[in-house]
């Protein structure tokens, strides 16, 4: 499980920020997780809200460069090049040239650890592992400026690493690639299958293979037309216009079948099936977010989603959202990390709500830098308060203001003029 992600000197997230998934109160019926020998639970969801560019957005793709950072600095990071991807707050004078800083705390095999690093344009300049395991931290490796110190708790070939490791490549990755097994393990939390991300573009294609059953009762359930999934061979037409696309390549064009969705049709079987490109934004949106919410509600693992909601009806965001508060269908600790601008999940109409402590919001500061902060900053009573409205209101912040003097410059219109009786 994850329980905090920090991070420093990213994009707009100029000042140390934490997102926390650490519960600040009760919720009975909804699926929390004890912390290892501590009275503290984690929650299933979190979500972050605010205007459009107050940084929503880069609190995900923080998340998103620190994992890539773990799974493929060793590996696919050129030696002597820039570390691709790094970004820096770029709104004043001095935080181009300090590092940008990753936190993770988090859970794995019933022990939690705190692993992280730091980076500038070249180096690794910091990068850190404690473990846990009975309360007490254990240092498995310290890195400062290039200099490895290990702890007596890391045990294996860890000096072995530390040759081949490079000045912009992590040592967790590069203990991953070397098979460790102690640090193979917290590489694994990062893992396409423990780590799964959906962007908020939908797919060319269907991604994925073909949806199981438990997949399809989801489609169906959505309400979508929806009874099931077939693989369908290009037509002549089709394979005559592949072969006209690719001209002179003289390569072998194999009529390979595709995966289409199959509606309720007036036609004797029953069912018709519809080219992926014809299929609704809503429904795209929907089967792309299925396939890794089922993944990692299987393992217990953690869904990131930037823009949840796009294309989809309000209702049916809050669906997804079940999956992972219901202790029936997340029975394994899966977590769901999302932004969003569909405040209907604030509300008490969707049936499924989050709580004032799975709520965080985002503003930005005069010079241009994001401030992450919880609702529980304010005074909340789940279920009681009009969260929604008090948020559209700006009781909290995170909303956008309207300069109506601009507006009305623009159409000529003068608020404060007198009005003129007839």
């Amino acid at each position: 499980m994850l329980l905090r992600f920090r991070v420093e000197n990213f994009a707009s997230l100029r000042d140390e920020t934490e997102l926390s998934l650490i519960a600040a109160d009760d919720h009975p019926g909804i699926a929390t997780w004890p912390l290892p020998r501590d009275s503290l639970r984690a929650l299933p969801a979190v979500g972050i809200f605010g205007t459009n560019a107050s940084g929503k957005s880069n609190v995900i793709k923080a998340l998103h460069f620190a994992r890539d950072a773990v799974r493929y600095s060793h590996q696919r990071w050129l030696p002597e090049e820039p570390i691709p991807g790094r970004w820096p707050f770029r709104l004043d004078t001095s935080s181009a040239t300090r590092p940008s800083e990753f936190a993770f705390d988090i859970v794995v095999g019933e022990v939690r650890y705190e692993y992280g690093f730091a980076l500038d344009d070249e180096v690794i300049q910091r990068e850190w592992l404690y473990a846990f395991p009975k309360g007490r931290r254990q240092v498995y490796f310290e890195r400062e400026h290039g200099a490895l110190r290990f702890g007596n708790h890391l045990t294996g070939q860890r000096e072995l690493i530390a040759e081949v490791v490079r000045p912009n490549s992590l040592y967790l990755s590069a203990a991953a690639a070397q098979n460790h097994p102690q640090l193979g393990r917290i590489y694994g939390w990062f893992g396409p299958r423990q780590m799964a991300s959906v962007r908020p573009e939908t797919s060319a294609s269907p991604r994925g293979g073909p949806p199981d059953e438990r997949m399809l009762d989801l489609l169906r359930f959505a309400d979508l037309g929806i009874v099931g999934a077939e693989f369908v061979e290009p037509t002549a037409e089709e394979i005559e216009r592949r072969i006209a696309r690719a001209g002179n390549a003289r390569r072998v064009i194999e009529p390979t079948p595709r995966l289409e969705l199959a509606h309720t049709a007036k036609v004797p079987s029953g069912r018709a099936t519809l080219p992926w490109r014809w299929e609704s934004t809503g429904t795209r949106a929907w089967f792309d977010l299925l396939q890794p919410a089922i993944q990692v509600l299987d393992i217990g693992g953690l869904l990131i989603v930037d823009d949840l909601g796009t294309g989809l009806h309000p209702l049916l965001t809050a669906q997804l959202l079940r999956l992972f508060h219901d202790p029936a269908t997340n029975q394994h600790g899966a977590q769901l990390v999302f932004n969003s601008h569909d405040v209907g999940l604030l509300g008490r109409h969707h049936g499924v709500t989050l709580a004032r402590d799975q709520v965080w919001l985002t503003e930005k500061d005069p010079a241009g830098a994001t401030r992450l902060y919880p609702l529980t900053e304010f005074r909340v009573r789940d279920g009681l308060d009009d969260v929604e409205g008090r948020y559209l209101k700006g009781r909290y912040g995170g909303v956008p203001f309207f300069d109506e003097d601009l507006l009305a410059s623009l159409s000529g219109f003068d608020p404060n003029a007198p009005k003129q009786s007839n």
